[in-house]
């Protein structure tokens, strides 16, 4: 049980922070990135899964570099390489926490779907930013060395 109290000490700390906040208003950017290039792509003529495919990318990109530059800048510690590919693989497993909660919350505990959607939209999120924050950006271990050593 205290395992449990520190990892939900953990996450609350997480989520009240200024990185949190700046995420979020990267993550909102993206929205407007997405429809933008999509309603663009649309509109010139691709189909409508086309364009919408473009823009989720587009957004992608623009997200990982808003949050590469500005959100955890001061993280920067893996390649950029690994930062891009651990990033989309991120993005993967956020849809799909998205997908697998809107199912729980509409299909198995009965929640409206409208509900369930901003429910999903949320686990979705917090899954983005927890691999995000651990795995794409992660926070450097400071090494304490024994006196005398």
């Amino acid at each position: 049980m205290n395992a449990f109290k520190k990892l939900l000490s953990w996450i609350r700390r997480k989520i009240f922070s200024t990185i949190f906040l700046k995420f979020g208003i990267v993550g909102a950017s993206g929205v407007v990135v997405n429809y933008a290039v999509s309603y663009a792509c649309y509109a010139a003529g691709l189909s409508d899964i086309l364009a919408l495919a473009i823009g989720v990318e587009a957004a992608i990109i623009s997200n990982f570099i808003w949050n590469d530059l500005w959100t955890f800048k001061h993280r920067r510690t893996l390649k950029l390489h690994l930062r891009i590919l651990f990033f989309h693989a991120s993005r993967l497993l956020g849809f799909f926490a998205t997908l697998v909660s809107h199912y729980l919350f509409a299909h198995l505990l009965g929640i409206m779907v409208e509900i369930s959607y901003i429910l999903a939209i949320g686990v979705g999120t917090l899954t983005n930013f927890l691999t995000s924050d651990l795995f794409v950006w992660p926070e450097r271990r400071l090494e304490v060395r024994e006196a005398g050593s």
